[in-house]
């Protein structure tokens, strides 16, 4: 899994944990065969753009969703968590 870095005071990198988002779409890309590369440039952002996904704007997560073949609200969709039932 990659993450982002990037420097703070005292020049030490820190290391971001990549969003809900990012992974949705890093998944959905390697299921159509695509690099992120790739992928953003069909959408017209910079793959740094891609690994900073958190709260895109509308038009930015449009332009990743038509270079996907997917609907924003699919793009954007939280994933549905299986609720686990306890048997007692």
């Amino acid at each position: 899994m990659a993450s982002v870095t990037d420097r703070h005071l005292g020049g030490r990198p820190r290391v971001r944990q990549p969003s809900d988002l990012f992974l949705r779409v890093q998944a959905m890309a390697k299921r159509r065969g695509l690099h992120l590369d790739e992928l953003a440039s069909r959408a017209g952002v910079g793959v740094a753009t891609l690994y900073q996904l958190k709260d895109p704007r509308v038009s930015t997560a449009k332009a990743i969703a038509d270079a996907l073949g997917v609907t924003l609200d699919r793009l954007l969709a939280q994933p549905k968590r299986s609720a686990r039932r306890s048997i007692a």
